[in-house]
């Protein structure tokens, strides 16, 4: 009998913590700290940044797009076989879920600071849109 190796799925707790922690590097810490304060105490308890990430006062968020952001969730999900657009699809469907907690407030600030095609991720009924577009 040979033993088969049985390739591990990703739940949907890992995935929305995944997208959380990815979405918090690129807010500044009151909207970050908005989301946070929106989530249900579990979620916002591990999607809440390690204090020592942040020890700097003068902390200013991140910034990339995208397509950085699935590789980032890609690998704290620890996916490496799957392709973009399936990651994709699993950090638009966590952001759905992470949306239906949110009062559409916290939801439009979070949004703000974000760049166009990360904001493009976030469900279109909800999906802030850049000024002047469409």
């Amino acid at each position: 009998m040979t033993a088969r190796l049985v390739r591990p799925t990703t739940t949907i707790w890992q995935l929305d913590v995944a997208v959380l922690r990815t979405l918090v590097e690129l807010l500044p810490d009151g909207e970050a700290a908005l989301l946070v304060d929106a989530l249900p105490p579990l979620l916002a308890m591990a999607a809440r940044p390690d204090p020592e990430h942040r020890p700097d006062p003068e902390h200013r968020p991140e910034r990339f797009d995208a397509a950085e952001l699935v590789r980032r969730v890609r690998r704290r999900t620890a996916r490496y076989d799957t392709d973009d657009r399936t990651v994709r699809d699993g950090v638009r469907s966590a952001l759905d879920r992470i949306a239906g907690y949110c009062p559409d407030g916290v939801l439009y600030r979070v949004q703000l600071p974000l760049p166009d095609d990360v904001r493009e991720l976030f469900p279109p009924p909800v999906q802030v849109r850049a000024v002047g577009a469409g």
